[in-house]
């Protein structure tokens, strides 16, 4: 008998898959740690390819919107140019300035690269199977991995001994801060809809009432909170048009400024991975996640089959990830960048009263309609 809830284990579904490989008697705890390399390997190679050909995308739409012809030498079509730009970071000289706490610029590396690998964990991938860490606190511990994000750019500004990086590390913090909780309240207004913290469970909601951004049950207040949600991903982020933090006219590269070579491509690897991770977590809240069909479907369905068969809900992330990556090209090559009291004022003054605003409606709405009852806790899995 199996020691293993399959369910509830790593990428479960390798699990089952080694399993059915097990003609020598191999106890289940040596085939649970080689599903869990063997997983980790194919989600980090799946990471890694996205890391090169998510920036090439992005500056093939630049290119496309201002007249130009982006890459093109190196290699077809110029898809060999992320890989030239990262062997010539690698290749360039390390330096650290005279003055900078070594800890602390070493630090400020390790967290933002730590974390932006960490809040993978919980992301599935497909129905209950291709989870690393299937638990139903997935959204808490995602909020939880990036609220190191602010303490890590104020370390690297003050570590790297720059007024430069020390101004764009203050900066990165304050808009960390003012859009992650708009952020919060428009992820709190899809879990008093769904009633879980659980990707997996809100996805599973999405395939029998449809797509969260258009739900009319809800008065449309999914399309509120999804574009919050979403403007406030690019603001996290630190794109265009809210790119203050590191503005090369005022502060050359902001807390980036000091790090050069392997330091400085890493940087901006945690850069793609954070809009990666905040565009999987938008189609997860708001898209149906891995579920391709935008109205409710149900096992009686003609469409079932096709939206629960794995390769398509794989593939269905994908586009939907590229898709997204396209917009954020789209806003970084046609909008200009805002001032700081601009872009702090649309956090503090607009999304964050208007994001509250709608979720006290969605509460409302869920209360009158007796899925939740006032008087007891929010049942959540």
């Amino acid at each position: 008998m199996s020691d293993y809830d399959p369910n509830q284990l790593p990428f479960n579904a390798l699990f089952e898959w080694l399993n059915s490989f097990k003609y020598i008697n191999i106890s289940d705890n040596v085939v649970g740690v080689l599903a869990v390399v063997l997983g980790t390997f194919l989600l980090g190679t799946y990471i890694l390819v996205n890391q090169l050909i998510a920036p090439w995308v992005e500056r093939k739409v630049m290119a496309r919107m201002q007249g130009r012809r982006g890459p093109v030498y190196v290699g077809k079509w110029g898809v060999l140019q992320i890989p030239a730009d990262l062997i010539k970071l690698l290749l360039k000289e390390d330096t650290r300035p005279i003055g900078a706490d070594r800890v602390g610029f070493f630090l400020a590396i390790l967290l933002t690269a730590v974390t932006s690998i960490l809040a993978f964990a919980p992301l599935p991938w497909g129905t209950n199977q291709l989870v690393p860490g299937n638990f139903s606190i997935g959204i808490l511990y995602i909020f939880a991995v990036f609220s190191i994000f602010p303490p890590a750019m104020m370390i690297g500004g003050w570590a790297s001994n720059s007024k430069y990086s020390l101004i764009g590390g203050f900066r990165s913090a304050g808009q960390l801060v003012a859009y992650e909780i708009p952020m919060f309240f428009s992820i709190l207004g899809v879990v008093v809809v769904t009633g879980s913290f659980s990707l997996i469970s809100i996805t599973e909601y999405q395939y029998a009432n449809g797509w969260n951004l258009i739900q009319h049950e809800t008065a449309f207040m999914g399309l509120v909170l999804g574009f919050i949600f979403f403007i406030s991903s690019v603001a996290e982020t630190e794109r265009v048009p809210f790119d203050i933090p590191e503005a090369e006219a005022e502060l050359v590269m902001g807390p980036r400024t000091e790090f050069a070579s392997w330091r400085y491509a890493l940087l901006m690897m945690t850069e793609y991975l954070h809009l990666f991770i905040n565009s999987l977590l938008f189609i997860y809240l708001f898209l149906g996640g891995y579920n391709p069909i935008p109205w409710a479907i149900d096992e009686s369905s003609a469409l079932w089959n096709f939206a629960t068969h794995p390769f398509v809900q794989f593939l269905t992330l994908t586009i939907k990830v590229y898709l997204l990556v396209v917009i954020a090209g789209w806003m970084r090559a046609a909008l200009a960048r805002l001032r700081i009291d601009q872009l702090l004022n649309l956090g503090w003054k607009y999304f964050l009263p208007v994001s509250l605003f709608a979720l006290m409606i969605l509460l409302g709405l869920t209360i009158m309609n007796g899925e939740i009852n006032p008087n007891e806790a929010l049942p959540l899995e």
